[in-house]
């Protein structure tokens, strides 16, 4: 094993201990023990500094583009810093900026690492996909042992274990579950597959939270509809029209039953009941969009408009709230720069899994083209996703799954 091999392995080692410093990090919060930076933050810190360190010795271009990046994304800051005469909230506005850019930088790491098409090195990616998926779902569901927080205090509604961003929660969950439950449907192991997502639906009827349930039941449908092209034949397609006709109903009606014996489903039917659908759907974060953009319109000056206020005073000029829409958060902090960077990098993603998929050599480009679809989706609905610290490495390996080729061995 070379250096760069060696130092590889040590990153995704690195990367196993994520969510058990979530948890950590959840608890000091949840008994309000404040630090100047939690530990959480402290840690992926730590993995982007050794992720700079690696290409800084491996691949200078990629530093180059990493920084250049980092300081597109502070430029906003920087002027605030100058014509406020004032820093100190530099150091938070990083933080923040390296939420949104930390995806980019670990898809950038696991394509390398993908590309040399080690089998232990891959299988080594999908223990650590296993491993957190585990350490998830047991958080989620210590709430039957009376342990872990809930989703919503009021009513003591769903549970989110030990973490404390509950809709970062739901979010991991769609992730590590989309990527476990297309590699074993690649394996051909179907009754496996659907007995994974059936388990991992109830894991998010267990946390309570529209994102989750929405997540669990459009990866159920449509990975199975992924497989299908055009050379499909007709024998396959009608095994296929008969699995839906008859898992469809079943899963939905039993959604809805679950559902209906919770305490979320007051929650659902009392808003529902209060709101229009727009609203209900959004969960206020229409409001909060117009809320913003009367702010930009009446408080940004010009420069500010284009380049954006950054993330410290975007909060200040709209009352400690943001939208929780990624992409408006985005432009409403970043700019047009941050908006055009956003929206080229989805792009470049997109484009390349649509042109891999062409080879046949590559089995996860359509798979990643689907998901890149579903987070942009939930991410406008429910945001915390491409802003999500604790999901935001595995959401750079699962954009990087596109480079597997098919000789590889995937299975646990």
């Amino acid at each position: 094993m070379d250096k760069l091999q060696k130092l590889d392995s040590l990153i995704v080692l690195l990367m196993f201990a994520l969510l058990p410093i979530d948890m950590i990090n959840g608890v000091m919060l949840g008994n309000e023990i404040i630090l100047p930076i939690t530990i959480g933050q402290l840690f992926k810190l730590l993995i982007i500094g050794v992720l700079f360190f690696r290409f800084f010795i491996f691949n200078f271009k990629l530093l180059l583009t990493s920084c250049l990046m980092f300081l597109l994304m502070l430029l906003p800051s920087f002027y605030q810093m100058f014509t406020q005469l004032d820093a100190s909230f530099l150091f938070s506005d990083i933080v923040k900026v390296s939420k949104y850019l930390t995806p980019l930088f670990c898809f950038f790491f696991f394509k390398d690492f993908i590309t040399r098409q080690d089998p232990l090195e891959l299988k080594q990616l999908f223990k650590l996909v296993w491993f957190s998926y585990i350490v998830l779902v047991v958080n989620i569901l210590i709430k039957y042992i009376g342990l872990g927080y809930p989703m919503y205090k009021a009513g003591d509604i769903g549970s989110k274990g030990f973490f404390f961003a509950g809709n970062e929660t739901s979010a991991m969950l769609i992730i590590l579950t989309s990527i476990l439950a297309y590699t074993i449907f690649l394996n051909k192991e179907r009754w496996k597959f659907y007995a994974f997502m059936l388990f991992s639906l109830f894991v998010g009827l267990s946390i309570s939270s529209k994102t989750a349930i929405l997540g669990m039941l459009l990866l159920l449908i449509l990975i199975p509809l992924e497989r299908p092209t055009i050379k499909t034949d007709l024998t396959k397609l009608k095994k296929l029209g008969l699995t839906l006709l008859v898992s469809i109903p079943f899963v939905f009606s039993g959604t809805w039953w679950a559902l209906k014996q919770s305490s979320v489903f007051d929650r659902l039917t009392y808003y529902w009941a209060k709101l229009d659908a727009l609203t209900f759907i959004f969960s206020h974060r229409n409001f909060f969009f117009a809320d913003a953009y009367k702010v930009y319109l009446e408080k940004y000056n010009l420069l500010e408009k284009f380049l954006g206020v950054g993330q410290t005073k975007y909060e200040i000029l709209n009352n400690a709230k943001i939208i929780e829409i990624d992409i408006a958060d985005i432009f409403f902090t970043y700019g047009y720069i941050g908006f055009l960077l956003f929206v080229f990098s989805l792009g470049y993603l997109g484009v390349q899994s649509w042109k891999i998929s062409k080879f046949e050599k590559y089995n996860y480009t359509k798979f990643v083209f689907l998901m890149l679809i579903i987070l942009l989706g939930i991410s406008t609905i429910a945001g915390h996703v491409f802003s999500s610290g604790m999901s935001a490495v595995f959401i750079g390996l699962l954009f990087s799954l596109m480079y597997i080729k098919k000789n590889v061995v995937l299975k646990k």
